[in-house]
């Protein structure tokens, strides 16, 4: 298979799940006028995140999490943008917050446990060394 076909599928195969996590989120916000809006911020969230407008993309999050709070869904979405915006540990929060409410959801627990690897190597002070000054460090006399 040529790269550039095998580019093309993997773009369609990546708009139809993003088509498909757009309906079904829909579907669960089927209801209150409250929902409906929830729905509508999901959308344009979903369509400033893939511009990579983060800051409006967590700004439609959040209002859609206002609408209709304890959404496990609607929570990793506001933790993505979270990390995107830099703001690591409110996503760490907010990923904890979204996995007390729904342990099983896969997304959050795949988007949890990279965040985590991400944290842990890029983000977390490194520990200082023990030549560094560290309780087993000695003084010169």
């Amino acid at each position: 298979m040529k790269p550039l076909r095998k580019k093309k599928e993997l773009i369609k195969v990546a708009a139809a799940l993003m088509l498909v996590a757009m309906i079904s989120t829909g579907a669960a916000f089927a209801g209150s006028p409250d929902a409906k809006e929830a729905s509508a911020e999901m959308k344009w969230g979903f369509k400033a995140a893939r511009r990579g407008y983060w800051q409006e993309a967590l700004m439609r999050f959040e209002h859609a999490n206002e609408l209709t709070p304890g959404q496990p869904r609607i929570l990793n979405n506001v933790a993505v943008a979270q990390e995107a915006n830099g703001l690591f540990e409110m996503a760490l929060l907010t990923y904890q917050e979204g996995l007390s409410l729904d342990p099983n959801n896969n997304a959050l627990r795949r988007n949890y446990t990279r965040y985590q690897e991400f944290y842990a190597n890029y983000i977390a002070p490194p520990e200082i060394a023990d030549d560094e000054g560290g309780e087993d460090a000695q003084e010169n006399n």
